[in-house]
């Protein structure tokens, strides 16, 4: 398995977990009718650090693994895989933005109904959440496309 092969599957399963419980934990709380802003921020604020800090870890871990391969340029496949990658988040996340455009009032409709009586201030809160999952979800699609084309074979 290449070194950029690796470090996808370390970033993409980071990320799939750390953002995985940070929705959990924000779903959860506005179903509970305990949203609390600040909290949620703390929660947004730890997960980015941690996500930083394995991300850290990994590379250090896997470079020091892999050695010289670890320092190596990309070849022309491994530049065509993220070109590709990248084609696929950029229409992923188009397609959420322009989703989350048309269903903003019914998001906000469920978050009312979601919640007995939501804090001012919910709708922003909501929404950047949903922009949120958007760009995650992009990101997820940009390492996905290249896991797949690494295991296909290119």
């Amino acid at each position: 398995m290449a070194f950029r092969e690796k470090m996808l599957w370390a970033s993409a399963s980071a990320t799939l977990l750390l953002w995985g419980w940070y929705f959990a934990r924000f779903v959860t709380q506005l179903q509970a009718g305990r949203f609390d802003q600040g909290v949620a921020v703390g929660n947004f604020i730890t997960t980015i650090a941690l996500l930083v800090a394995v991300q850290i870890v990994a590379a250090i871990v896997l470079a020091i693994m892999s050695g010289r391969e670890a320092s190596a340029p990309a070849d022309d496949r491994e530049r065509a895989f993220a070109l590709g990658g990248y084609r696929v988040a950029y229409f992923v996340l188009a397609a959420l933005v322009v989703t989350l455009m048309l269903a903003g009032p019914i998001l906000l409709r469920i978050a009312n109904e979601w919640t007995p009586a939501p804090p001012p201030g919910m709708a922003p809160v909501l929404l950047g959440n949903a922009l949120l999952f958007a760009l995650v979800a992009a990101e997820l699609a940009h390492s996905g496309y290249q896991l797949f084309r690494y295991r296909r074979g290119g």
